[in-house]
């Protein structure tokens, strides 16, 4: 099993959702109309051996990417979060004092950024950690931004900078991007709600530019096109680079979780800057033709091949 393929098995029952469904599987969230308000809906989960490593994460920062983890698809909504709800399998022999910390990490998080944990399930199994949140959003005044509305000739842009993010670069403050990155929902609301620079499509990165904007051609029905000599390149990709022999652009494509947002505009107006996070014209949208959606170039033309490029969860 591939698991686009299994998101196109559930897509295609789209068309059957009742009319109060304005939102159907296919973006970041899903919506709903709930007495003529709309309610966007989120869910995702982080496990032991995928999202992170017990043994070696620390409790407050898997909690905090549980929270963090769904707060980065409200912001490629453009939308306002307003509640949680959160289930965990914990294993067996975790201990109370552990557990307490953990989701003491998992609500001061969600309170940070508006989201109160308003409920949810606790659970023991002889398995590996699973915590999995739902997050409840509202539009607040700011229509939603979807994937499916980008068109040839729009750029494409990304914010922040890509790859490494797994990668500790420091041990004195110990950050690690995929762990304690920002979601970006302020930047988002404020480029959505202005129409000036108001995004034609838009999503997170959680999988790779090369896997992510994949999807935004597929809901579009247009390709792009990656210029590789524009992409901002983290340290931590050139980081990533030394130990792996391959370049840095290849992490940036492809290594996932960096949480930044990646979005499409006919507009020349976008800022390079919002709230001192950097904004970088990475690309072009072009007329979609048989063969990969997404190509990518170097500076000096030559095409690269990126399609095993980005995370994608599968047997």
């Amino acid at each position: 099993m591939r698991e686009l393929e299994l998101l196109a098995h559930v897509y295609k029952a789209n068309p059957d959702l009742p009319g109060s469904v304005s939102i159907p599987p296919g973006d970041d969230m899903g919506a709903i109309e709930v007495g003529g308000t709309m309610l966007l809906v989120t869910v995702d989960q982080v496990a032991d051996g995928v999202h992170f490593d017990l043994t070696d994460t620390p409790r407050e920062k898997i909690g905090r990417k549980s929270i963090t983890r769904n707060l980065s698809d409200v912001a490629a909504m453009a939308a306002k979060p307003v509640g949680a709800v959160a289930a965990a399998c914990l294993p067996k022999g975790y201990g109370e004092g552990r557990a307490k910390a953990l989701f003491d990490a998992m609500r001061r998080t969600a309170e940070a950024y508006g989201c109160p944990l308003i409920g949810g399930d606790i659970a023991t199994w002889d398995q590996r950690m699973i915590l999995t949140v739902t997050v409840f959003a509202e539009p607040a005044g700011i229509e939603p931004v979807l994937r499916n509305g980008a068109k040839v000739g729009d750029t494409v842009y990304v914010t922040g900078t890509l790859g490494g993010s797994i990668e500790k670069l420091s041990e004195r403050d110990g950050y690690v991007h995929h762990l304690d990155f920002e979601p970006r929902i302020d930047l988002a609301r404020k480029l959505a709600g202005d129409p000036v620079t108001r995004p034609t499509a838009m999503l997170d990165l959680s999988d790779g530019l090369a896997q992510d904007l994949t999807r935004i051609c597929e809901r579009s029905n247009v390709g792009a096109r990656i210029e590789v000599d524009r992409l901002p390149i983290s340290q931590a990709a050139l980081t990533a680079a030394k130990k792996s022999g391959k370049p840095a652009w290849h992490h940036a494509l492809g290594d996932g979780e960096d949480y930044e947002l990646c979005f499409t505009a006919s507009t020349l107006n976008i800022p390079s800057r919002i709230d001192g996070v950097p904004i970088s014209e990475v690309g072009k949208i072009v007329k979609k033709e048989s063969g990969p959606a997404i190509e990518a170039v170097l500076a000096n033309g030559e095409q690269v091949d990126i399609q095993d490029l980005g995370w994608e969860h599968r047997d």
